[in-house]
């Protein structure tokens, strides 16, 4: 039996959105209300089923902060898929994705992606609306919008699902 290859996705988005956070989540860590900025990239991995076949995916967080996006092209490369993120509570990380899906697409070219809205847990705190993070990732062909917190664990799984079903779906090619 042959063994799949490692999916690698990456994480895109401005400093201090969640990003680490929410591949802690993702991969079984905890939540650290400390976590400190990334550092250029860290990596993580976990193991999950689609499809009854046993994948490992390798969660890419790309540092955001501005100093760190010259170096986000080698990052990037390999990556079958890429999730954006942006803080709800900070309109600011929201205005800053165009630049990460200019970035991504010149390295990548179209891979599939979706768009994430952390920190949920703060909804009175809210500056970007959901229908306007609806419409965006409708507009520039995202597979969708999630809202999650990291904090609370909510909703984490859904956009990973999403996205590494339709990386899953792309490998076998059409029925």
């Amino acid at each position: 039996m042959s063994q799949a290859r490692v999916l690698k996705i990456s994480l895109c988005g401005a400093g201090g959105v969640g990003k680490t956070s929410l591949a802690k989540v993702f991969s079984g860590q905890q939540f650290n209300p400390r976590e400190r900025l990334t550092v250029g990239v860290q990596h993580f991995f976990t193991k999950i089923y689609i499809g009854g076949v046993e994948r490992t995916v390798a969660i890419w967080d790309i540092g955001g902060e501005h100093r760190f996006r010259l170096l986000a092209p080698a990052f990037l490369r390999g990556s079958a898929g890429v999730v954006y993120v942006f803080d709800i509570t900070r309109e600011e990380t929201f205005l800053e994705l165009d630049k990460w899906r200019g970035l991504v697409e010149r390295t990548l070219g179209n891979v599939p992606a979706v768009l994430v809205g952390n920190k949920a847990d703060l909804q009175e705190l809210r500056m970007v609306y959901r229908d306007v993070a609806e419409d965006y990732a409708r507009r520039h062909g995202m597979l969708g919008y999630f809202e999650v917190s990291a904090k609370d664990r909510f909703d984490v799984d859904k956009p990973f699902i999403v996205l590494i079903q339709r990386i899953v779906s792309r490998e076998r090619g059409p029925a």
